[in-house]
């Protein structure tokens, strides 16, 4: 099984640098400027996407005649009471300065830690493989988030790297290589390629 997943288009939120995970912000005008400029693809039927909407309004551009599956379990990590602040706002308050003790594995207030968050994301994939398999689909299209990428490349990619040095921008992702048939939550990819849906069409 081969499975192509990016980045949602860029939003006012990206832009400002702002802490947006369960907030549902939508694609900003230069977002959706950038993604139709880009690489289209109307053959894909089906589109995996979460139930924010930037997600699935950047799969509508990419993937015009696909129907949409929404996974919840791909949703961004909440931030909780960090949601749309930046960090230069919240350097100075000591919930903040507590959170990244440990790199942020811990939940904030309100919100999830990387560590649940990931197990999340990881969980919603083997389902996702596991039904998708079940249908002999072969190829998987995913429009998802920067964070829940970068949770399942730190968790499953090889070689093993830490969850920042997987960070993609907007657009961006990876199509993972796996054997779908023995998939289980210790399972690697067997390839990986870096993606850029952002780039011109032709």
């Amino acid at each position: 099984m081969i499975i192509t997943i990016t980045r949602h288009a860029q939003t006012d939120g990206n832009v400002k640098k702002q802490y947006v995970g369960s907030t549902d912000m939508p694609i900003n005008q230069q977002g959706a400027q950038q993604t139709a400029q880009g690489i289209i693809n109307p053959a894909v039927q089906r589109v995996y996407v979460t139930p924010l909407q930037r997600t699935q309004q950047t799969a509508r551009i990419q993937y015009p005649a696909a129907r949409q599956v929404v996974v919840p379990g791909l949703q961004e990590m909440n931030f909780g009471i960090f949601e749309g602040y930046t960090h230069a706002e919240l350097e100075q308050t000591p919930a903040y300065q507590r959170w990244l003790l440990d790199g942020g594995m811990q939940p904030m207030q309100d919100g999830e830690g990387r560590a649940g968050f990931a197990v999340r994301v990881s969980t919603a994939l083997q389902q996702l493989i596991h039904e998708a398999h079940q249908r002999h689909e072969q190829h998987l299209y995913i429009v998802s988030h920067g964070g829940a990428i970068m949770a399942l490349m730190a968790a499953h990619a090889l070689p093993e790297q830490t969850y920042d040095k997987w960070w993609v921008e907007n657009l961006q992702g990876y199509r993972l290589h796996l054997d779908a048939a023995s998939w289980h939550p210790g399972s690697k990819f067997a390839q990986v390629e870096r993606v850029d849906l952002s780039l011109p069409a032709g």
